[in-house]
Formats: structure tokens, sequence, C-alpha cells
């Protein structure tokens, strides 16, 4: 699938003031309110404008234009009031993070001025940021930039790490794998990363579009479509796992993981990656309102494992797995879509539509070429 732009407007602008030295005018996302269920950006989120003096920024601080941004999961986590344990929260009137990358236009004693750098910024045509959790942007041969927002970044690890690291056993040949919201960022490369193992693949995800992504572009076996009107998830994991499920990757939650569970194999192995059904409810983070599998002793019955990861809590693992991803993309083993939105404008109706599915791979917001 190739890249999809919508129209949007591209306006970063700078002007020099002799008194105040170089003014930088700023377009950002702030949290206006905590979403009461679904995140709306029209009511819980303004776009607002700010300046920026470059001659009054800390010596160790950076500036940094922001060229591109991915739309992730985890960021509707942190706009909630109860605070997610993992990610923290944003807060009314913060400006919303964003993992993206750019280029230093004030540097420091890490980053020059010049430099690219990525990390977690925020929905920002600029940003001021201190060097803590930022790295140098590296500019590899036949790379595509945006690359290190998706098979090359947080997407491509995240599934490394829950396909070959966190598991007891990863994904063998002649394996039965399933693996939920296949067509996002993280499952698309999951599924290939089980179909470079000799394993059957059986994606989950909703509507024809996805469903001929998975099974024509990415070759995988089988499809389940969640949001069919004819049959149930479970007479469709029935059709396409008749002998049982050994692997599944979980990005989803809620009934996907219960159904699975009916029909896992002997020591089969269950990975939570993410749980995005809970997410846009607000749920993750007030535990009490989610409900768990009910067929969770399935797990004692088949001696069976479930874990789950935080892939901040295997850095030492993330040079070998940029080393793999980045053979697998110069072969073309291993790809991402993506769906680009043009604009800092298109940020937060993004988000909307990461949950709503209307899109397949990675979401980004381009802003500078």
């Amino acid at each position: 699938m190739g890249n999809m732009f919508s129209t949007g407007t591209n306006s970063n602008a700078a002007t020099t003031d002799s008194n105040a030295g170089t003014l930088i005018t700023t377009r950002k996302w702030i949290l206006k309110a905590y979403p009461q269920g679904r995140f709306n950006a029209s009511r819980d989120a303004e776009l607002i404008e700010e300046t920026i003096d470059l001659s009054t920024i800390e010596k160790d601080k950076v500036v940094i234009e922001v060229h591109a941004l991915s739309v992730d999961a985890f960021v509707r986590t942190m706009l909630d009031e109860q605070e997610n344990a993992a990610h923290g929260t944003a807060g009314i009137g913060k400006g919303i993070p964003a993992l993206g990358y750019g280029k230093v236009i004030k540097g420091n004693d890490k980053f020059k001025t010049g430099s690219f750098v990525q990390g977690l910024l925020s929905a920002s045509t600029h940003v001021i940021s201190s060097s803590e959790g930022l790295t140098a942007k590296m500019s590899l041969p036949g790379v595509d930039p945006r690359a290190s927002l998706g098979v090359l970044g947080i997407s491509g690890i995240a599934a490394y790490v829950g396909m070959f690291v966190s598991p007891t056993k990863c994904p063998q040949k002649g394996d039965t794998v399933v693996v939920s919201a296949a067509a996002g960022a993280v499952g698309c490369i999951a599924s290939q990363m089980a179909k470079l193992c000799g394993a059957r693949v059986i994606g989950v995800a909703g509507g024809s579009i996805k469903q001929k992504y998975l099974l024509e572009t990415l070759k995988l076996d089988g499809v389940v479509d969640y949001k069919s009107q004819t049959k149930s998830l479970g007479e469709q994991l029935d059709e396409t796992c008749p002998n049982g499920i050994d692997f599944f990757f979980d990005n989803v939650g809620g009934e996907i993981l219960d159904q699975v569970l009916q029909r896992i194999n002997l020591h089969s192995r269950i990975v939570i990656c993410g749980a995005i059904s809970h997410y846009d409810s607000g749920h993750i983070n007030n535990k009490s309102l989610i409900k768990g599998p009910s067929n969770y002793v399935r797990l004692a019955e088949k001696s069976s494992t479930i874990s789950g990861f935080n892939m901040m809590h295997y850095t030492k693992f993330f040079l070998g797995a940029f080393r793999y991803l980045l053979w697998h993309y110069y072969r073309g083993n291993i790809v991402c879509p993506e769906h680009v939105e043009v604009g800092i404008e298109s940020y937060g109706h993004s988000i909307e539509k990461l949950f709503s599915g209307g899109h397949c791979g990675r979401l980004i917001v381009q802003l500078k070429d």
C-alpha cells in the first residue's frame, strides 16, 4: 500500500527582531479537557499558537523544528485524569506528547544546530527539550526518513521483543500464530516476523481493505474480520485455526483474547503487547472497569503461558532488534505501510482515526519534508 496523503497546510514561521533575537511562531496541541470516553479532538484538545524567543532558551536545552510525528496508541493512555502507570499523564493545558523527529535549530553541547534528532517530542511545530530522551537520527542509504517512526523504530522493536525476547519460545515452523490488530504498525511487522519463522499466520483486523492488504500484500494465511456482520470471532477462528492456536501476539485485549484462550494448544504462548480496546475508553487507567478473560483457566489445562512486556525493560536488546529489522528492511522482507496526514492541524483528528481503524500500518503526521 502506498503512502496516502490528506490535504493540509504547513506553516512554520520564524521572524527576526533586533531587540528580541529570533522569534519562532509555533503551533501546538494541548489537552483542554480529560476525555470522557472516546477522545474527541474538538472537545478535548486545542491547537494554540505561541512565540519562542531563541535568545531566552537555556544553554542546556535544544529547540527542534519538527518534521514528522507518529500517532501512537500509548499517547491516548496519557490523556486521562488518572495517571498511567507506564507513561504518566499529560495534564490539562499541557502539550500532547508525540514521538517524532526533526532538525535542531538551536543546539547545545550534545546536539549541534543543524543536526537531526528523534524521541518523545510533542504534537507541535517546534519543541523545546532537554537532551534526555533524545537520540541522534541516523541517515542511512536507501532508508526512508519516516522508517524511524515505524519498522526501524518503536513499532519494529516492540514486535521484535514480543516475538523473540519476551515469550518462553518464539514462533516455530508449522505453528499457528494469531496476531490481533494485524494491520496496525506493530501488528503488521509482528505478522511478517512470524511468517519468516515459517509459521502459519492468521491476522485479526477490521474491514475489507485491511483484509485485502493482509492477504494479498503480506501474504498471511488467513484473516479474521472483527467487524464482520455475518460471522462471530469464534466462528472465524474455528475456520482459520482448525488445529488450534500455538502463539498469540495480542495488541487488543477484550473479546479476542478470550476467544483465543478457548482455542489454544498444549504449550501455547500468549504475549500481551497492548490492549487498545481499553485505551480510548479510558479504562486502561481505571482497571476496575476492565473485565478480565473468563477463559484464563485454559492456560493451566493446556500447560500454556501468558506474559506481557514493556519494551523499555528490554533496552539491551534494542541494537540486536535494529540489526534484524534493518537486514529485513533492505531485503524487502518486512514492510510497514504508511498513512500520512499533512500539517499539524491534522494531529488531533489523527488520534481519532487511530482508534476508528481508518488506516493501515503506521499513522504519521508530516510537518516538513
